[in-house]
This record gives C-alpha cells, sequence and structure tokens, in this order.
C-alpha cells in the first residue's frame, strides 16, 4: 500500500528571488532523505506561492523496507577452538549483539573468515518516522538569507505561521519553530479568512482555489500571460515581455489579476531607458509599446486579489508611478544643465575603496591601462580614450543615476549622445560595464572592449595586490564575475593581450597604493584566479575538461591564444589517429619527464633505422611547426604533430632507449626530450587521458 503525502509550509510572504532555490532545495532534501530512510515514494513535486511552499509526494510506501544487515565480530579462527567450540570472543560478540553463540554464522571479508551476526530489521510504518524527519529538513532548507523571530533560535526566510501536513487523510502531528502542524490552511488574506481544513491530499489544489489562492504555478503562468494578451489586444500594442519579470509577477502573486494603467503622455520625453526601469524595476509593472518599438503610455500590472472596482486599484497605481516618472523627469532635465566631463573632479569625493583611494584615482589608472591595451592590441584608439576617460563614470554623480543606480552606464550614455560626443565613445560608456552577468551582453565595439578591461583589471589587480581577494562564496567586489568579463570579451574580440604585461602595467599604474603586496606574488594569485575561472567557463560552456586543463599554460600567457588552441584541440577530438598520437607521446612524456635542460642530439649516435627515421621526421617537421606556431596556426600545427604517431609508435616497438652505452641513451633520450618539447609548446598534452 502507498498513500499521497502532502506538506505545505506557510509563511509571511517570501522575496521571489528566494523560491525558485528553495524548492530544489527542498526536493533534494525530502529524495535525500527518503532514501536514507528506506521509504519508497513516486514522482515528488513543489509548488510555491509568496506564502506557501506545497511539496506533493506520491506512492510513498506505508511503512520502511526491510533491510538485512550483518555484523561482522572477530575472526572465525580467534572465536572458535580447533575442536569447535566457541571462545570468549564468540560468547562476548554474541552478548553485544544481543543473540545467542548459536545464531552465530560463518562469513568472508577481504579473504578472511570472521563470525558474523545476521540482523533483519523490520520497517517502521512511514507515519511515524514523518514526525522526525519533517522538522529538519525544513529547517535546512536552503535561503539566500534567512532570519530568526521570538526568543528561539529557529531561522527560515520569514516566520512560519502555519504547517500542514497530510499523509493519506491522516493528519501528521510535529512541530517546528513553535507552530504545531495541522490538517489545515489559510488561504487568501482578504477574501478567504479563517483556517480552511483539508481532509485529503487530492483535494488541496481545489480547495484553495475556491478560496482564491492558486497553487498550480502553470495555472498562475497562464493566467498571467493570457492577461498579458488580452491587455495588448485591447491597446493594440506590445507588451515588452521580460520572461524574468514574469517569473517574479508569478512568485510575488497568488491570485493574479491583471489590469491595465496608464500614464500622461508628457512622460514619453523621457528616454525610453527610464521610462522601462522604473516600471519594471521598481513597480513590477509591464511597460507596452507599439509596432515601431515606440513605448505608449500603457502598462499592465497584476493585483494580488479580485478587486471590487477595477477603477480603484488601478487609480491607486497609476498615482505610484505618475509620482516616480515626475520624479524621473525631474532629474532628467536637472542633469541636463551639467555636462558629464564637467562632473569629472567630484569621482575625487567617492571613494573607491579605502585602500584603493578615490573613484578620480581609479580612472587615471584605467587611463594608462586602457593606452596599453589598445596599443597592444594594436589600434589606433588614443584619442578616443582620452576622450573616454574624464566621461566614462561620471553618470555616477547625476540625480538619475542617484536614483536609479540600475541605469549606470545606460544614463551616461544618453547623455553623452544629447551633449554631441563621439558614437562610439558614448557607447562605450555604457558598454564598458558589460557583460553584467555570466552570460550577459558583450561589449560591440572596439573602445567598450578596451575600457571594460581596462576597468575590470584595475579593480583585480587593486583588491589583490592590497590582499582582498574572493573566499568560498564571498565575493563582495565581484572579482570573479570581472575575470569571467576579461576573459569572454577577450575571446570575443580576438584580443591578444599579454596577460603578464597586462598585470604589471596595472600594477605600475597603481603606485599610489599604499602597504601593496609584492608585484610577484600578486601576479602569482592573479593568473591562477583568472586561469581558475577561464576553466569553469570553458566547461560550463560543454568543452571538453582535459583539452581545457592542457591549454591553461598558455591561458595564463594570453586568454585568446589559450582559447584558440582549445578550438583546434577539439576539432581534432574525433581522429582516431589523435588518440594513438597521445598514447605515443605519453611513452615519450613519461620516459623524458625528469629531463628538464635542453639537451642536442648527435646523428652519429643513432644506430637503429627506427630512431633514425624519428629523427629525421622531427628535423624535417620543426621548422614548418614552429614557424606556423608563431603564426598562431594552430590547426596545421596539431595536423603536423599526428603525423608523428607512426613514427613515434615504431621507435618504441623497435628501440630500447634505456642503452647500456650510455652515449647512445643520452642521444635517445635526448631526441624524445626535444620532440617532447615541441609538443609542450603548443599545449601540456600530459593532462589529456583516453579511456
Amino acid at each position: 500500500m502507498s498513500e499521497f503525502l502532502l506538506l505545505e509550509i506557510g509563511t509571511e510572504e517570501i522575496p521571489a528571488r528566494f523560491l525558485f532555490p528553495a524548492k530544489e532545495g527542498l526536493l533534494r532534501l525530502i529524495r535525500d532523505s527518503f532514501t536514507q530512510s528506506r521509504i519508497s515514494f513516486g514522482n515528488m513535486n513543489i509548488q510555491a506561492t509568496p506564502r506557501r511552499m506545497a511539496l506533493f509526494v506520491q506512492n510513498v510506501a506505508e511503512k520502511q523496507e526491510e533491510t538485512l544487515t550483518v555484523k561482522f565480530g572477530p575472526p572465525y579462527n580467534r572465536a572458535y577452538d580447533e575442536a569447535g567450540n566457541p571462545t570468549k570472543a564468540a560468547a562476548g560478540f554474541a552478548k553485544s549483539q544481543g543473540v545467542e553463540v548459536s545464531d552465530l554464522a560463518k562469513g568472508v571479508k577481504d579473504g578472511v573468515e570472521f563470525i558474523t551476526v545476521e540482523k533483519l530489521e523490520k520497517g517502521v510504518e512511514t507515519v511515524k518516522i514523518l514526525p522526525d524527519i519533517l522538522p529538519e529538513i525544513i529547517a535546512k532548507i536552503p535561503f539566500q538569507k534567512k532570519m530568526h523571530w521570538g526568543a528561539g533560535s529557529f531561522e527560515y526566510a520569514r516566520p512560519i505561521q502555519w504547517v500542514l501536513c497530510l499523509f493519506g487523510s491522516a493528519a501528521v502531528e510535529f512541530s517546528v519553530a513553535d507552530v504545531k502542524s495541522s490538517n489545515s490552511t489559510w488561504c487568501h488574506r482578504f477574501l478567504s479568512p479563517g483556517p480552511v481544513e483539508i481532509s485529503n491530499p487530492l483535494e488541496y489544489a481545489d480547495t484553495l482555489r475556491k478560496n482564491h489562492i492558486i497553487v498550480n504555478e502553470e495555472e498562475r503562468m497562464e493566467i498571467i500571460r493570457g492577461g498579458i494578451a488580452r491587455i495588448e489586444e485591447e491597446t493594440k500594442g506590445n507588451a515588452i515581455r521580460d520572461e524574468e519579470l514574469i517569473g517574479e509577477i508569478l512568485y510575488i502573486t497568488e491570485y493574479p489579476y491583471p489590469l491595465k494603467g496608464s500614464f500622461e503622455e508628457i512622460y514619453l520625453g523621457i528616454p525610453k531607458e527610464v521610462l522601462v526601469n522604473v516600471m519594471k524595476s521598481h513597480q513590477r509593472y509591464i511597460p507596452i509599446e507599439d509596432d515601431s518599438g515606440k513605448l505608449m503610455p500603457h502598462f499592465i500590472f497584476f493585483a494580488n486579489t479580485a478587486p471590487k472596482e477595477d477603477a480603484n486599484i488601478v487609480r491607486g497605481n497609476e498615482k505610484v508611478l505618475r509620482a516616480r516618472l515626475a520624479d524621473a523627469r525631474f532629474f532628467f532635465d536637472e542633469d541636463q544643465r551639467t555636462k558629464l566631463a564637467d562632473r569629472y573632479e567630484r569621482l575625487a569625493s567617492i571613494v573607491f575603496h579605502v585602500k584603493l583611494g578615490t573613484l578620480k584615482d581609479k580612472m587615471e589608472r584605467v587611463k594608462v591601462i586602457a593606452h596599453h591595451l589598445a596599443s597592444a592590441a594594436d589600434v589606433a584608439l588614443a584619442e578616443k580614450i582620452d576622450r573616454l576617460i574624464p566621461v566614462m563614470k561620471t553618470d555616477l554623480v547625476t540625480h538619475m543615476v542617484g536614483e536609479f543606480p540600475e541605469l549606470q552606464g545606460t544614463m551616461g550614455r544618453i547623455y553623452a549622445m544629447i551633449e554631441g560626443e563621439d558614437a562610439d565613445v558614448a557607447r562605450a560608456i555604457e558598454e564598458h560595464y558589460l557583460p553584467t552577468g555570466g552570460n550577459g551582453s558583450l561589449p560591440q565595439s572596439m573602445i567598450g572592449s578596451i575600457a571594460g578591461i581596462a576597468d575590470k583589471i584595475d579593480s583585480i589587480v587593486s583588491f589583490f595586490s592590497v590582499g582582498i581577494t574572493p573566499t568560498g562564496n564571498l565575493d563582495p567586489y565581484a572579482l570573479r564575475r570581472q575575470s569571467l568579463g576579461i576573459i569572454k570579451t577577450a575571446i570575443d574580440r580576438k584580443l591578444h593581450i599579454p596577460l603578464e604585461t597586462l598585470m604589471e602595467v596595472a600594477y605600475s599604474a597603481g603606485g599610489q597604493i599604499a602597504k601593496r603586496l609584492p608585484l610577484n606574488e600578486t601576479k602569482a594569485s592573479i593568473t591562477d584566479f583568472i586561469c581558475t575561472r577561464f576553466k569553469f567557463s570553458m566547461l560550463e560552456e560543454n568543452h571538453n575538461q582535459d583539452f581545457v586543463e592542457s591549454v591553461l599554460p598558455c591561458v595564463a600567457n594570453d586568454i585568446y591564444d589559450g582559447y584558440m588552441r582549445l578550438v583546434a584541440l577539439e576539432t581534432q577530438r574525433s581522429i582516431e589517429d589523435f588518440e594513438r598520437l597521445m598514447v605515443g607521446f605519453r611513452r615519450v612524456f613519461n620516459i623524458t619527464k625528469q629531463i628538464t635542460e635542453d639537451m642536442a642530439i648527435d646523428p652519429a649516435l643513432l644506430v637503429l633505422n627506427e630512431e633514425k627515421e624519428l629523427f629525421d621526421l622531427y628535423e624535417a617537421k620543426k621548422g614548418a611547426f614552429f614557424d606556423l606556431m608563431g603564426k598562431r596556426g594552430y590547426d596545421g600545427a596539431l595536423a603536423i604533430l599526428i603525423s608523428f604517431k607512426e613514427t613515434i609508435d615504431n621507435f618504441f616497438d623497435k628501440v630500447f632507449v634505456m642503452d647500456k652505452d650510455e652515449s647512445v641513451k643520452h642521444n635517445r633520450l635526448a631526441l624524445l626530450a626535444n620532440i617532447k618539447n615541441m609538443f609542450l609548446t603548443f599545449a601540456d598534452f600530459s593532462k589529456i587521458r583516453f579511456e
């Protein structure tokens, strides 16, 4: 027999961004706990609203599965004497296990005979186990932040108000955070006052729906999307669909009710980016645009209840938005009274970090780094860099960004364009912040890419130089994200930038920073940090792990160069010869890995045909190989290495390297060492393994 388990945890409103990871965590905890407790179960799913997480588990066994355990005692030859009589060791073991000596058996472990006891552990009823495991599971649900309330030490995202738990039709009783579980739930705050009893888990969703709670997320999403479509038709416009915002609306409503609001057309004179930001980020409204992409004076929002009169709710939301837009219009007009470049000196009043000086100090460092990057990339950007630096971050001291921080960079671009600034420079003000997330958009202009890398490497080198580095999950200055931004931008823009020189320039530019770690120590830490970010980034993109590991030494010198080698390697992954070549290389590597110095080859000491053929091939191919490597012709260079496969195989089949004649042995090792070094010029092939 099996039953349906329903667990509902009712709380005060939990932020939408907390719920998805919490759901995933609860599912994992339930699965693990039931498995460890030997409780079989069927499908699981969780539905969440702002005030509840509801767990549904089908086909939960009524009791634990029986299990046979074997306990090993002392070795058999110590437990019984030569006559077969039990010794004190056997009697003591039997007593410790609560059995008679006659119940002991013989078992074998690791080839040795022991005495054993077999115990059949019967299953306990699930309804008796749940009160013990469920409170522990609830306490372990992961949230981005937790709080505690009252006099207790229990922590949760928000205070727990009620717990509903049914196993079949039976209520499961336990306590968590001083709240006793029951068969009752609470529904809509205003439309369904008082507790509602649930007698059957299968009636739960329907009962809540009748009490104005749509607990099923798919059903709520259908209502949301249907409401958007209806208002689009009404306004003859197109909702600016932001799936992240729609997902947030899903988790801030229990009974979504779509409504349309409007605002005065005079506010359409504010830049579209500002209007959209105010509506989406601050009010959770969905803007509407026409077919040409021009914003319309309407918006979509969702109430969490069905009002008696829609007009009252609409007027209230329009009033709130109107106040926000009035502020935005004032800020927009006021900011234009002062040019961006004239605000540059004000950056000296903003502390970037107490150990690293002001924001103006940072920009002076970024200017030096950006000029170096432009020179290294061989692009003529000196004039644009000089124009960019005084305006690159000055929108941070505008009224608009002060009120709406999400618009940093965007407002800089807008104000720069209004002032008649060069289009590339204006765009770079916004682009230098990119990417803002792991898979975010990248700069599309070279000046934006150069400025972004300069800004990010300055932050990384500056913080590392004073001993401030990410630790565990803590990365308050987003250095991991910034290093990932450098990696992705360099690859996307095909920028060959010697990383060591770049770090030296950035370190030198920060000469005014006091009490810094030595340059070499700083460079070593950052190199390891960036290579680690490169590795994780490539693995997330499903690149072969061994290949990624093999090019990391190259990444430490030039990020994009390492990426090019990785791509070349992966084009060969399906070639059978490449696998056989790696087997041959490993033999070469293993026999010469202790050799670090350069060794000359004496052709006169080559005795066997197979070693002569390998030497001749090496001499014939090395020039072309190193020429291609110098030109970054990695596909061709790799093809040359693959051509060594058969000759290397023949060498090891016929030639005994460790010859008794020291000069012959030394010469053979020299040949292999030179071939190994040629291979390692491309990548560290010792990291590549084949099963």
